[in-house]
């Protein structure tokens, strides 16, 4: 069981790791050709999924399904 959830945790980290790798040249990218807007929208779109995340995880039990609604929430902002 033990060898399960570090099997889980480690494919978690990885995952995170190669978003933020990603990101990283997606943000380098951006910065060798000055497109600040670009890069202010990956920003702030990286703190919103953030912060969904933050949501999801912080409710559960009863208040599970809310805590969905609100991280959707959070998510659509950036589809305007």
């Amino acid at each position: 069981m033990r060898d399960l959830e570090d099997e889980k945790r480690i494919k978690e980290y990885m995952a995170a790791k190669m978003t933020h790798i990603k990101m990283y040249d997606e943000c380098m990218n951006l910065a060798d050709g000055l497109d600040v807007e670009k890069f202010a929208e990956l920003v702030r779109a990286a703190e919103r999924e953030a912060c969904a995340k933050v949501v999801e995880e912080w409710l559960h039990g009863d208040w599970h399904n809310q805590g969905v609604v609100a991280a959707a929430m959070i998510r659509a902002r950036g589809e305007k």
